[in-house]
């Protein structure tokens, strides 16, 4: 499912702003981009990502600001090579002597060390962080919220027209079987008379298999079924996107049966339908948690 949030949060040693962006995806996949200098920190944010979201494409950004610095510890005895050096240089090319500034200095390489943070300030650090991810999950997730109700409108939508046209298949179906029969006797009628063989009872079996053949009353069943259980999945909402895949495919699987079972041209053009409507159902069930 598609959403954007946007976390912030700040202590007296940090200031944190996290953005998650995520997009449709079977799965779960995760990319969050945290400061080289906190990797550290990327397990545990990535871990509470995972345990809210089951499903999609997600991008991560972390930044992260420093309110109280360490001290920078300044080498004098570096600072001192480079001015002598720098001295000698001068007086060998024959150049105005002249001292470098402060700054010039310090822009040399190893003339000063970070300070090294506390472990204290490191877990302030930490904790500002994870305040801005679940800020920023929380954003992000009633985002999806909203757009999880909408698709629940449409997927009921689509799954109430699936069974109206079960619902002509299940008034068919009677006249249809009947049919059906009557085309069969015909059929096996005419084939033991050009054999010249008459045998009831062969010829009652010979009907009762292709009649039993011809019989969509349970798949029609099972299909009622399915249905039902795909609504109350709807309603009740939460991460729900493998079961209902897994609906739609037994849907599939029966409507393909019945297709494969109906020779009514009406019957036919109603299977049509309901895999067109189960066709719409799984392109827009991928969109689901």
């Amino acid at each position: 499912m598609t959403g954007y949030g946007r976390g912030r949060a700040e202590n007296k040693v940090a200031a944190a702003e996290v953005e998650l962006r995520s997009v449709n995806g079977k799965g779960l996949s995760l990319k969050l981009r945290v400061p080289t200098d906190r990797l550290a920190l990327e397990p545990a944010l990535e871990g509470r990502i995972r345990k809210n979201l089951d499903r999609g494409s997600v991008h991560g950004f972390v930044r992260i600001r420093l309110i109280e610095h360490s001290a920078a510890v300044i080498d004098q005895k570096v600072l001192g090579r480079y001015l002598k050096e720098w001295r000698r240089v001068e007086k060998a090319l024959g150049i105005e002597v002249k001292d470098p500034t402060m700054a010039e200095l310090l822009a040399l390489p190893g003339a000063y060390e970070s300070g090294s943070e506390s472990t204290a300030a490191s877990r302030s650090v930490a904790r500002v962080a994870t305040e801005a991810l679940d800020n920023a999950l929380a954003s992000l997730i009633g985002f999806r919220e909203k757009e999880g109700k909408s698709l629940a409108k449409e997927l009921n939508g689509l799954a109430r027209k699936l069974e109206q046209q079960l619902k002509k298949v299940n008034l068919l179906a009677p006249k249809a079987v009947q049919a059906s029969q009557e085309r069969m006797v015909i059929r096996v009628k005419k084939a033991w008379a050009a054999a010249e063989v008459a045998n009831p009872l062969d010829l009652t079996r010979e009907i009762v298999t292709l009649a039993d053949k011809a019989d969509v009353r349970e798949e029609v069943a099972r299909l009622e079924i399915h249905l039902g259980r795909l609504h109350e999945v709807i309603d009740a909402g939460g991460p729900c996107g493998r079961e209902l895949e897994f609906l739609v495919q037994e849907c599939h699987r029966e409507i393909t049966t019945l297709g494969n079972k109906s020779a009514d041209p009406r019957m036919s053009e109603a299977v049509v339908g309901m895999k067109l409507h189960a066709g719409q159902l799984k392109e827009q069930i991928a969109n689901v948690e």
